[in-house]
């Protein structure tokens, strides 16, 4: 097959992951990357996962989410494939006797684990406490004004 006319040296990354346990019930990791590729649709393999990637308006995006325990502190790799690419690996995990393609590229994403960082407590315990003491607050006041 073509091989796609883009080098790995073209590409920009930026990647984020969830890292604040008490903001999120899942994890994402999202991964933005642009390259000077010729406009062929790609494709990301993340943990076994054959995922699509998006194109924005600044370039292209991939993400994934999941459960917490499914997506453990770890630096995970994205490789990223070609149609002919995908379709080869797809083979490949069907009969294993076939070789494993090489992706277009890989980008290494640092996911450090989830974590309540911050507050030691929950925000909602925050918030029913405060609740509290501006209903105690309020109702000292109304009994003052009541005597």
């Amino acid at each position: 097959g073509a091989l796609c006319s883009c080098s790995s040296e073209s590409f920009s990354v930026t990647s984020y992951t969830t890292t604040n346990l008490p903001l999120a019930t899942e994890t994402a990791l999202v991964v933005e990357f642009t390259n000077d590729c010729a406009d062929s649709k790609l494709y990301a393999l993340l943990g076994g996962e054959v995922l699509p990637v998006y194109s924005t308006h600044d370039g292209h995006m991939v993400s994934l989410v999941k459960e917490h325990k499914e997506l453990p502190a770890s630096i995970y790799t994205v490789d990223l494939y070609d149609e002919a690419g995908i379709a080869a690996y797809k083979s490949h995990v069907k009969d294993s006797s076939a070789e494993a393609p090489k992706p277009i590229h890989s980008i290494s994403v640092n996911h450090p684990g989830v974590s309540k960082e911050g507050l030691p407590i929950q925000t909602e315990f925050i918030v029913m406490v405060a609740s509290l003491l501006v209903w105690w607050g309020a109702n000292s006041i109304k009994a003052k004004i009541s005597e």
